[in-house]
């Protein structure tokens, strides 16, 4: 069995030669890398179609790759393993945009005797990526890899019309040489001109080089294709216990991920005269053996390709094939190709040409499939999809209130009304602050410069005027009537409450990355996680993924959160962070269905249990109380949750439940009194047990409001969390699942 030890490369790998040990100077070692090749082109993940126009708050999501980085180590003495990327234009290298260009520290896995990282690339290319071993403040290796791109890649398969038996060689047109060919025996990269490179070889053309210059303008990704394809092969052939199966299935994995199967095939059939139950049968097998091989279950799109002209005229035994097909679409998951059968006469070569397409042919063939692959590649994706490329920095698996490093906590600029300076609260002793920006991400504050955090290591003084507008105290209470105000403060009825929902305080707010003092285990809200949910985490462990649904008020709907206002960094509310983080840590199908309206109680709750359960779900998440502790009632509310517990488990005898006690309400307004909360949750806590779990944001917001405000937390000023309240939920809710996959 391997060996196999995490690396991480903030510790010395002590492989040093003598004149490093004597600290002697020399030229950093080179590099030498094995992974990625150069014009490899990586799956793309997180493309949401509907999220990728360009004006879209936070950015087009057109998604993102993750590139394995591997090597050879050199015996070198190191401390880190570092990576940039950098804009390659085919030779010519310019820094992108973004922050691409500075260093990363990367993590790794040592294997074999090779050194392997993963490093996220956006959606592009082509990229250089270089790569750099450093002691202390020292380069001592370096090497560098290019071009790489992250887009869609394709496996083709099938017999001749997919590979070079067509009439004219055809050139990859793009000017960067975007649109590649994977070369199975060479296990490399190269520009997908014809000849594709394919195990038989031929001399003659293909349509793919068009296909990929189609969908490059419009796509605006590099396009791979991995051909395997074999002329003259029928279906019997590609069968798990024929000879070209396996050639399939090494291909499917040297890819890793892919976007789909492209199966151009069928003349072969109708030479055999296949019956159309024996060709839906063999590719049925073919299908799922494979995907039992590689361990996921890609789209095949099949084309019809059952004429051949020069060669046979078989009317039926074609429509045979044709029937069998629409058969496997239709009722055994496959997806629709083109219908390239639909091509005669100037499309076709005739006698004393290779028989098979034209060039006219090939040109209109890879219009057809450039037209299903586009409207393949632009179905409609879920909306926590948008999600995935930004998680490294949500750290949704690193609760605030038991991590040494608070990323990102959100604190809002308040100012006495005499006051020269403005101050913002942590909600635990900071030992150093690491980074504060404004919540849109527009503005940086230098520490000395433009804060300083005072002695209680609490709280941090602004120097004014600063670029966000400071909360003066005079503004919590406005009278009654004043705009951005509710009524009903506690005790004060002729005063209001400050209350903007929308982005008003997503405006305002600051988020405040630091490394604590200490780190206490309170609270402890996943003592017993590991006895918890056992069905969800053995379903999301499993890769066979996962069916949520949410029943909830406001908060649950997403409300206040960034993306429902359309401003930067758009993030939705807490269900879709969980449903995205679950399904990129576990790299599974998360599926979400959420029926919460704002305003509900946990009474409507129970009234549309029927309409959510119809969807099947394995894990059911109710998160009810901000609407219902006005009524002081919490003996009530305990009863309207267990008639959720009892009608679900009836509905759906497998289901695991996570209930949510709810986030604390402003403290001032009476129609969320502080002392029922609490009252609330133990009602929750009443029914838990192994297979429903309590994620108790009541507690999450108690802890971290010894010592910040109320509106240091909200969206809204009265009882919607902001972005960072919403990471809250979700980093409770993700507690409860432990570790990923």
């Amino acid at each position: 069995m391997l060996s196999k030890s995490i690396v991480r490369f903030l510790c010395f790998c002590w492989i040093g030669t003598l004149g490093q040990a004597l600290g002697l100077c020399q030229e950093p070692t080179e590099l030498e890398l094995n992974s990625p090749r150069p014009f490899e082109v990586i799956q793309r993940r997180g493309f949401v179609p509907k999220s990728s126009h360009l004006n879209r708050a936070g950015g087009a999501t057109r998604g993102f790759g993750d590139v394995r980085v591997s090597m050879i180590p050199p015996k070198v003495q190191f401390t880190q393993l570092q990576v940039r990327y950098l804009d390659w234009n085919l030779g010519e290298a310019r820094e992108l945009p973004l922050d691409s260009s500075r260093w990363q520290s990367m993590e790794a896995i040592q294997l074999d005797g090779k050194v392997q990282g993963t490093i996220r690339l956006p959606a592009g290319g082509w990229y250089r990526l270089e790569v750099r071993l450093v002691d202390r403040d020292s380069v001592v290796a370096q090497g560098q890899v290019g071009p790489v791109g992250i887009g869609e890649v394709f496996l083709v398969a099938g017999q001749s019309y997919a590979t070079n038996s067509n009439d004219q060689q055809m050139r990859v047109e793009d000017s960067s040489g975007r649109v590649v060919a994977y070369d199975c025996t060479q296990k490399s990269w190269r520009i997908a001109h014809d000849p594709q490179p394919i195990s038989n070889g031929g001399d003659g053309g293909s349509i793919w080089p068009v296909v990929g210059d189609l969908l490059i303008p419009v796509a605006q990704v590099p396009i791979g294709f991995a051909n395997v394809a074999v002329g003259g092969t029928s279906s019997t052939q590609w069968l798990p216990e024929g000879s070209l199966f396996p050639r399939l299935i090494e291909a499917g994995k040297e890819l890793g991920d892919f976007r789909a199967v492209l199966w151009q095939q069928g003349e072969s059939d109708v030479i055999e005269k296949a019956t159309s139950e024996a060709y839906r049968d063999r590719m049925i097998r073919i299908r799922d053996t494979a995907a039992s091989a590689w361990g996921k279950s890609p789209d095949w799109l099949l084309a019809k390709s059952t004429l051949h002209p020069t060669v046979y005229n078989e009317p039926l035994n074609e429509h045979r094939i044709r029937v069998a097909i629409d058969e496997l679409i239709s009722s055994h998951g496959f997806e629709t190709g083109p219908d390239t059968d639909i091509l005669g006469n100037e499309n076709r070569g005739g006698i004393g040409t290779r028989r098979h397409f034209s060039e006219k042919g090939q040109r209109h063939a890879a219009l057809m499939w450039f037209a299903t692959l586009w409207n393949y590649v632009n179905r409609e994706r879920p909306n926590h999809e948008a999600v995935l490329a930004s998680l490294p920095s949500l750290h949704l698996l690193e609760p605030a209130w038991n991590s040494s490093v608070i990323y990102r906590e959100s604190s809002i600029l308040m100012q006495e009304d005499d006051a020269q300076f403005a101050t913002a609260r942590l909600a635990f002793p900071g030992a150093e602050i690491i980074e504060v920006q404004s919540a849109d991400g527009r503005h940086r504050f230098q520490s000395g410069k433009d804060f300083s955090l005072l002695d209680d290591k609490l709280t941090l003084m602004f120097r004014l005027p600063t670029v966000i507008e400071p909360l003066r105290s005079s503004q919590l209470f406005p009278p009654k009537d004043s705009p951005n105000s509710y009524r009903h403060r506690k005790g004060h009825p002729e005063q209001n409450l400050l209350y903007a929902p929308g982005r008003w305080f997503h405006d305002r707010d600051l988020e405040i990355t630091y490394r604590r003092v200490s780190v206490d285990a309170s609270p402890n809200l996943s003592a017993d996680s590991k006895n918890l949910l056992q069905k969800t985490k053995t379903l999301l462990r499993s890769g066979k993924g996962l069916k949520i649904a949410v029943s909830g008020d406001s908060i649950s709907t997403g409300l206040d959160a960034s993306g429902t206002t359309q401003a930067f960094p758009n993030q939705p509310g807490y269900p879709d962070l969980v449903a995205a983080q679950l399904q990129d840590s576990n790299r599974c199908a998360i599926s979400l269905v959420n029926r919460s309206v704002a305003g509900w109680s946990v009474a409507n709750g129970v009234a549309d249990l029927a309409a959510l359960l119809a969807s099947k779900p394995d894990l059911l998440i109710v998160a009810y109380g901000m609407n219902d502790v006005g009524r002081k009632d919490p003996m009530w509310y305990g009863q309207q949750t267990k008639l959720i517990l009892d009608q679900a488990k009836a509905s759906c005898p497998e289901i695991e439940i996570i209930l949510v006690a709810t986030m604390l309400g402003n403290s001032e307004w009476i129609h969320t009194p502080r002392e029922m909360f609490s009252l609330y949750r133990d009602q929750l806590r009443e029914l838990s047990g192994p297979d429903v779990a309590l994620a108790d944001l009541t507690e999450v917001w108690k802890k971290l409001l010894i010592h910040k405000h109320d509106l240091d937390l909200t969206g809204n000023g009265l009882n919607h969390p902001n972005d960072f309240g919403h990471r809250l939920y979700a980093q409770a809710i993700l507690q409860l699942l432990g570790e990923p996959k």
